[in-house]
């Protein structure tokens, strides 16, 4: 009869054991979707990690649909979304739907050095006339510099997701 006690005290410790871990996974799964908004804000510490990112698609590529672009409520602030895994491509009918993405966020570095070679290249062509000058790359240059300057960075980070799978959310 001990015995018997014993097993059905360890069933029940087990059983709400269980449960309030499904409970604590279910709460936890609702947190760890980072609206796009947020992700600058802790990028560095993601990078090579799986995340789920939400946001609005502003556009897909039209010619091989592996790529799409999502921003949030601030869309000056836009993350490329790469098709990979479960993903074939991204609909031209996505535009303007919400997502959740889930893949694995990537980070790829400009250097100081670079963004020179960069912006010596755009003027080496205006100069030549082979090229139209671009006051857009140039601008984007100078924001790179001034981002940088701001945080103290010898670098520019362009951060993107290889996604994996997506569902279209409201």
């Amino acid at each position: 009869m001990k015995n018997l006690s014993i097993l059905t005290l360890i069933c029940i410790v087990s059983l709400s054991a269980c449960n309030s871990t499904s409970q604590k996974n279910s709460s936890e799964k609702a947190d760890d979707i980072i609206l796009v908004d947020n992700l600058l804000d802790k990028a560095d510490q993601l990078v090579e990690k799986q995340i789920k990112l939400k946001g609005h698609v502003t556009h897909t590529c039209k010619h091989s649909g592996k790529r799409a672009f999502l921003v949030g409520n601030d869309e000056s602030f836009t993350v490329r979304i790469e098709a990979g895994g479960e993903i074939n491509g991204f609909d031209q009918n996505l535009i303007g739907n919400t997502l959740v993405v889930s893949g694995t966020l990537k980070e790829r570095r400009l250097t100081k050095e670079y963004i020179d070679q960069w912006e010596n290249e755009l003027k080496d062509k205006a100069e030549d006339g082979s090229a139209e000058s671009c006051s857009t790359e140039l601008s984007n240059i100078n924001d790179m510099r001034d981002w940088m300057k701001k945080h103290n960075k010898d670098h520019y980070s362009i951060y993107f997701v290889e996604g994996t799978n997506y569902e279209v959310v409201e």
